[in-house]
């Protein structure tokens, strides 16, 4: 693929990012956060992490924050890949 091509595709892919944010909930504030409420007020009772945030990502979050991970490792290994492999032909 030529570098302009490729220019191209991220442009267009970051306003279509642009686009979804912009309909979505990501950018509207909410106005009521109960389960803020909740988590502020049970944190320590319910994990023994004295950081909320720490409870919320330890305890709350544990699968969601794992696989996140994985995913961000499995996206690192194949930027390697392509860039070792050059990225525009495929081993068959």
């Amino acid at each position: 693929m030529s570098l302009l091509r490729r220019s191209l595709i991220a442009i267009f892919i970051f306003f279509i990012c642009i686009t979804v944010m912009m309909h979505s909930n990501i950018i509207t504030p909410i106005k009521e956060m109960p389960i803020a409420n909740y988590i502020i007020d049970n944190a320590y009772s319910e994990t023994g992490a004295e950081n909320a945030v720490t409870s919320v990502y330890l305890y709350y979050r544990y699968y969601d924050t794992l696989f996140e991970a994985l995913m961000l490792m499995f996206s690192i290994i194949a930027v390697i890949y392509m860039s070792v492999h050059g990225g525009d032909h495929y081993d068959e």
